[in-house]
């Protein structure tokens, strides 16, 4: 165990000197942007217009930060525990939007936030809070919107909380409805499973009739408890793929996956705590990528994050980076652990970082400074989707008819729409070299038009590249500015 300690010391303190110039391309840089109890937003309900257009405003002030940062995906917490934040057929608007459950705040804030992020070029994942469904209080004071009143057969009680029953295959039907719903009317680009789990003390849930009545003969209860996290995962991976298969399907489950040699049993894991094979979903492609929930320092977390990575066969791993752990009463960490986790994901080969939560992001500028003047100074594209390429639609073409049109006062960029393109990237270089592969001379990397306006004289190399909805870049067009005395109107 002191050999494991000391290599971990060791470790941080060469992370930061083998941290390279040269910043990934691909990597999801990732935030959970929380609506539970108001957390991150919005700061009031919206109980007229005025209001919202204030939560509106609100939440943009909020993404250009995210944006100026260097964050390219927001986890939006559409779905906290029995409401949710669009027009639903099945659960009420939640009481935080409107100052009312079941009222409509006079907007949809899914669709709004959609569209938020993608102006910014940032992907949109609906995050799901899963299995609790409220506790008694909330439930008695919404009546008969409460999931509790209206789908009894799946609710269990424990300790003053209602949770729906993963045991009961109706349970997976319900989840997967939601998620239909969404899929179906957003151009949502990710759905993301929170509290995909048993509550805390897995062995003390109330459903030993369950159990008797759908367990396999044989299997023991936590044996059990697992298969049902894990059908009610499938049933989101299969009900995702039949309906836009480009969706990602995600998970956040605990930042432990077992218990290591060497190191302290993790009693609080995803295989001992909690009834989570999240190895299983990634292994089964029910599952793109997963998002373990480190939350931890030294020992709990550097071993912790290898492991995952080592697991992770198939799909990928986006590692949970505690933001609020700086707050002084929530551990007061200082911001160098965080630039260690960060060394550590990409030296392992983790895809991406995801951080908890947004309004810490926002409250500690140096974390932000060193985010948007270091480790996310360029942009990053997200990972192309691991899913099996059976679902995938063919890859994108390149572009063609690339022209460069030199004006004035600024510099016009276009070319040919390319067949299965979702969106286009643009790089460019003040010299006559330019390199895709590297982030300093990717200067767009959502591009929905097929024409760009660009500071005048700035650069003299430019390279289009299209990406298709699986995420997968295609081929670069690449153009040249001419060293002439008098400079033509039009290269092509």
């Amino acid at each position: 165990m002191l050999r494991v300690r000391l290599a971990i010391l060791l470790l941080c303190t060469t992370l930061m000197a083998a941290h390279a110039d040269t910043l990934p391309k691909y990597e999801m840089r990732a935030v959970w942007l929380t609506t539970n109890w108001g957390l991150d937003w919005p700061s009031a309900p919206a109980r007229n217009p005025r209001e919202a257009a204030r939560q509106q405003q609100e939440l943009r002030n909020m993404l250009d930060a995210l944006a100026y940062m260097g964050f390219n995906t927001i986890f939006f917490q559409a779905r906290i525990r029995g409401e949710v934040f669009y027009p639903s057929a099945y659960e009420p608007w939640s009481r935080i939007v409107s100052g009312t459950a079941g009222k409509s705040p006079g907007y949809d804030p899914l669709a709004f936030v959609i569209k938020e992020c993608h102006d910014r070029g940032m992907e949109c994942h609906a995050w799901m809070v899963t299995i609790p469904a409220g506790n008694v209080k909330q439930a008695a004071k919404m009546g008969s919107k409460a999931l509790p009143a209206k789908h009894p057969e799946l609710c269990k009680k424990l300790k003053g909380n209602w949770y729906l029953d993963p045991g009961n295959p109706g349970t997976s039907h319900y989840i997967a409805a939601l998620v239909a719903e969404i899929v179906s009317r957003y151009d949502i680009d990710g759905i993301h499973l929170d509290y995909i789990r048993y509550p805390d003390e897995e062995g003390n849930f109330p459903d030993a009739d369950s159990y008797r009545r759908y367990a396999p003969a044989g299997m023991s209860r936590h044996q059990w408890h697992i298969a049902n996290i894990s059908r009610i995962v499938a049933a989101v991976s299969d009900t995702v793929a039949a309906l836009n298969p480009h969706v990602m399907v995600s998970t956040a489950p605990l930042g432990r996956y077992t218990s290591l040699p060497g190191l302290p049993p993790a009693h609080w894991s995803c295989t001992e705590g909690a009834a989570q094979d999240a190895v299983a979903w990634l292994r089964q492609g029910d599952n793109d990528f997963v998002a373990p929930m480190m939350y931890y320092t030294g020992e709990n977390f550097f071993p912790y994050l290898a492991d995952w990575v080592a697991r992770a066969t198939q799909g990928y791993i986006v590692a949970g980076l505690g933001a609020y752990r700086l707050e002084r009463t929530e551990g007061n960490w200082d911001v160098t652990e965080i630039q260690h986790q960060i060394a550590a994901s990409r030296q392992y080969g983790a895809a991406g970082q995801a951080f908890f939560r947004a309004r810490h992001l926002l409250r500690f500028p140096a974390l932000a400074l060193l985010l948007a003047g270091n480790y996310y100074r360029y942009p990053a594209l997200v990972p192309p989707q691991p899913t099996d390429s059976s679902r995938l639609q063919p890859q994108v073409n390149s572009v063609t008819s690339l022209c460069l049109h030199r004006g004035a006062l600024c510099d016009t960029l276009s070319w040919q729409p390319a067949t299965h393109a979702a969106r286009y990237a643009i790089y460019a270089s003040v010299s006559d070299s330019i390199c895709i592969d590297d982030p300093a001379y990717l200067i767009h990397s959502w591009v929905t038009d097929t024409t760009v306006t660009l500071e005048a004289a700035r650069y003299r190399t430019f390279a289009v590249t299209a990406i298709d909805s699986t995420r997968r870049e295609s081929p670069a067009a690449i153009i040249q500015v001419q060293r002439l005395r008098k400079l033509p109107h039009i290269y092509q």
